[in-house]
């Protein structure tokens, strides 16, 4: 299966007999329609799967030989599966054996590498059956077996339109110092399939995750890497059956229990993120120079692109939020490093913050507060100001007091009604509540905090967040700006879960908190009824379009098909998101590029300084 950029991908590890060449063939047709069914396009096995791994000096015998022979043949013969199957045997050349892994498609065998890299420490042995292909694939280039002509030694598989290509490793290939999957990958392979035969000892799955992820982490790739199963031999070490698929340094799929059965997981390969990556990797570019090798031959093999794609996982919801507790923690030391070097540099300890009774504001002061705590400065250098007008709540007002108080903070209230009134009558407006009635609210309460923190000797705070930088929900002039902005790392949906992270370390705030989470986002510049999300939409849907577009490089229309997944929208509200979203974020960079410096926490950051570089007069795309 493969569509919209996902390739769904298989590993598997099937009953074995020592020895037994056909029965084995017969346990691997078995998986191969179920993985038909799944609509996997590419499935591995393990190495050596047809005639076992631990048949020893009987790989000298020749009938065994030919027993392995008839068997890949009669799976040519009754392969039931559409996609390319990569299984392990071997081949015998000027009297010498070669442990290779094959490459086939339906009746065609499209090409057979030879392992590199032979094991003979501990209880591996192959040195005494096998010669390695290193020198072998200098020379040879293509070899006859049953009948075909095949592609052998250095090959890498691409489709017709060469957006998927992998490569294959066997076993011990991906534990030495400079593997073969590097050079695969250097020279465009975006997955690396690895038919394996690895012992289950203590320390030694661990070790897998760390080559795995490792790899594909550094060449913004994929690897499949399959190990035989207990089912054929105990004699003297027991088979992991070890299936792992991994991607971009994570494990998306994984089976570690030992079995004696038949068994097979899949996973979704987003070769279009993996492109991209590997577009905005610097490294990568440079790897070309030092690792290009014009010996590759490039085989084709078919793949069908489909309609419809069905995902193993839904795309999650929300990307940008972090899965771990460590990660909260992680953000908040951060964001105190980041103000107290500010503060250090700046030299002084006292900082002006808004304090509006909202999420952003709330973090802010919590943030900070915190970050006063652990370098022992007095949280009275925190001046948290309020700043009601006629369009404040209540409940926002009280809550910000309420938190700024129990805070310890140094608390100052100032309203700004007689100012919004001066700057109407000032610019003889109708006090009609339009978007300039709006933003007078808005540069005031910046101004007068600016000025506040200049008879202060303090550093004025800004609090926008990540989401609100990329819609450009602020006012050029007023919230847009601050002398640093402390929460300009963070996306909204992440704000909300470090501000429930901070209930654990202020336990005395916690159900003002509670209450300020509950509580809908609002600028409440027009009254309390303004919300926030009825406007630009809701923010966990703004922040999946933020990460895939700038995180993953997906393309506007296939952002709009991962909504209709991830969020049960239809066609047209998908598009409508997406149209909303690339207008803002294109139109309001004129905003960006005049942002006050705040520290990137994520994976992206906004900063037109660092990191996004664009244009403040680029036209937004449409779909």
């Amino acid at each position: 299966m493969y569509s919209h950029g996902f390739l769904k991908v298989a590993a598997a590890s099937h009953k074995t007999k020592l020895g037994d060449s056909m029965y084995n063939v017969k346990e691997m047709l078995e998986i191969l329609k179920e993985a038909k069914k799944k609509g996997a396009a590419l499935i591995c096995f393990p190495e050596l799967c047809i005639t076992g791994y631990s048949v020893g000096d009987m790989l000298f015998q020749r009938y065994l030989y030919l027993d392995s022979l008839n068997a890949i043949k009669y799976l040519l013969d009754n392969n039931p599966f559409p996609g390319v199957v990569i299984f392990g045997s071997y081949v015998i050349i000027n009297d010498t054996l070669y442990n290779c892994s094959f490459v086939i498609q339906n009746k065609k065998i499209l090409g057979i590498i030879p392992k590199t890299f032979l094991p003979h420490t501990n209880e591996f042995y192959e040195s005494r059956w096998f010669a390695s292909g290193n020198n072998l694939i200098k020379d040879l280039k293509n070899i006859k077996f049953l009948g075909q002509n095949v592609p052998f030694g250095k090959l890498l598989f691409e489709n017709e339109n060469r957006d998927v290509i992998f490569g294959a490793e066997i076993c011990g290939d991906v534990w030495a110092p400079t593997s073969p999957n590097e050079k695969l990958f250097a020279n465009g392979a975006l997955i690396v399939l690895n038919s394996s035969a690895s012992p289950a000892h203590i320390g030694k799955k661990e070790k897998r995750h760390l080559l795995t992820q490792s790899t594909t982490m550094k060449f913004n790739s994929a690897y499949v890497y399959v190990s035989n199963n207990a089912s054929e031999s105990t004699s003297e070490v027991v088979f992991s059956s070890h299936l792992i698929i991994a991607e971009d340094g994570n494990i998306i799929s994984e089976y570690d229990r030992i079995t004696f059965e038949n068994n097979i997981i899949y996973g979704d390969i987003d070769i279009k993120k993996l492109h991209f990556l590997r577009r905005n990797n610097s490294y990568y570019k440079q790897t070309q120079a030092l690792a290009r090798d014009v010996d590759f031959q490039y085989v084709k093999f078919e793949l069908e692109e489909n309609a419809e794609y069905a995902f193993e996982e839904l795309p999650e919801r929300l990307p940008f939020v972090p899965k771990k507790r460590a990660d909260l923690e992680r953000i908040t030391m951060i964001q105190g490093a980041s103000i107290r070097k500010r503060l250090d540099y700046v030299g002084t300890e006292k900082v002006v913050l808004g304090v509006s009774g909202g999420l952003d504001s709330t973090l802010a002061l919590l943030s900070l507060v915190h970050a006063y705590d652990e370098a022992e400065i007095d949280r009275k250098n925190i001046i948290a100001v309020t700043m009601p007008s006629a369009e404040t709540s209540k409940r926002t007002y009280e809550n910000a007091k309420a938190l700024i108080e129990k805070l310890k903070c140094a608390f100052k209230e100032i309203r700004i009604d007689l100012e919004v009134r001066r700057q109407l009558e000032l610019i003889n407006h109708s006090t009609e509540k339009d978007t300039t009635y709006e933003n007078i609210q808005a540069r005031i309460r910046t101004t007068t905090l600016m000025n506040l923190a200049n008879q202060e000797k303090a550093v004025m705070i800004g609090t926008t967040d990540m989401s609100e930088i990329a819609l450009g929900w602020s006012t050029f002039g007023g919230d847009q700006t601050g002398m640093y902005g402390i929460n300009a790392g963070l996306p909204k949906t992440v704000v909300r879960e470090v501000v429930k992270y901070y209930q654990e370390i202020f336990p005395d705030v916690k159900d003002i908190i509670d209450d300020i989470l509950k509580t809908p986002i609002s600028p409440e510049l027009t009254g309390s009824n303004q919300k926030t999300e009825d406007l630009i939409g809701k923010f966990e849907i703004n922040d999946f379009i933020l990460y895939h577009f700038l995180v993953n490089g997906d393309d506007f229309e296939r952002v709009s098909y991962l909504l209709t997944k991830a969020f049960g929208l239809n066609g047209n509200e998908a598009r409508e998101y997406v149209n909303n979203f690339s207008n803002r974020f294109f139109t309001q960079q004129y905003k960006r590029l005049s942002m006050p410096e705040g520290v990137k926490i994520m994976a992206v950051s906004l900063s037109p300084r660092s990191e996004l570089k664009l244009s403040g007069d680029h036209y937004p795309p449409k779909i």
